[in-house]
């Protein structure tokens, strides 16, 4: 298989996810993996890179296709 686009109408349909879920489980292992100090402040920092770094890929999926996004969206409006 070749390496994937991650172009709507190629290797994605606009029904897919623009940001990967998070669910206690990924936190828990997150936190559980960080370190020898379990404290509230290391479980809001844990989260905090997950969600920064799905927010990272969220963007990076919208920049690549931002003009099939804009095209879509204007269908229907003559």
């Amino acid at each position: 298989m070749g390496e994937r686009k991650w172009q709507l109408g190629e290797d994605l349909v606009s029904s897919d996810s623009l940001l990967d879920g998070l669910t206690f489980d990924d936190l828990i292992l997150a936190v559980h993996c960080s370190g020898r100090d379990i404290t509230p402040s290391v479980v809001y920092s844990e989260l905090a890179d997950m969600v920064k770094g799905r927010t990272q890929d969220m963007m990076f999926l919208v920049n690549q296709n931002m003009e099939a996004i804009m095209a879509e969206a204007r269908k229907g409006r003559e």
